[in-house]
């Protein structure tokens, strides 16, 4: 028969192999661990307009919208590369690997009103209706890495 110490000890190393070991990196307090990043801090607090720290759905279309030079509803990558350079958000590299992973039909234009929905649900991995920092902090991170 296993103490109870000894099922403990068994429990919490289970934990760790499941989950990769320990960090010291940022959680978002919903069981995620991530690395943090400048970059989706600053655009979560342009995107933010109300300062109630967190993004709602309204919010967050608006932030694919400042990428828009056009406003034809449309993204395209020069538009996206040009917006995000303009704002020092990071390097050429960074915005064309995020917008290959943005652009969820692959044509190399993110249609906003088509795309944004689904990257919403994506963002918002508990379902709320609510993107806080901590959720788009680690949504950023596993597609711009």
């Amino acid at each position: 028969m296993i103490g109870t110490s000894l099922k403990v000890l068994l429990l919490v190393a289970v934990m760790i192999s499941v989950t990769g070991g320990l960090s010291s990196r940022g959680s978002s307090g919903g069981g995620h661990v991530y690395d943090d990043s400048p970059q989706a801090r600053g655009l979560f607090q342009d995107a933010d307009t109300d300062n109630n720290e967190y993004l709602t759905y309204g919010e967050f279309f608006n932030l694919f919208r400042r990428f828009d030079n056009n406003s034809d509803g449309e993204v395209t990558s020069v538009e996206f590369l040009n917006e995000w350079l303009n704002e020092h958000i990071g390097t050429p590299e960074q915005a064309m690997y995020l917008f290959t992973i943005i652009d969820l039909n692959k044509n190399l234009v993110l249609h906003i009103s088509e795309e944004v929905p689904s990257l919403f649900v994506w963002f918002d991995f508990n379902s709320d209706m609510m993107i806080t920092d901590g959720e788009f902090v680690v949504q950023w991170v596993k597609i711009s890495t």
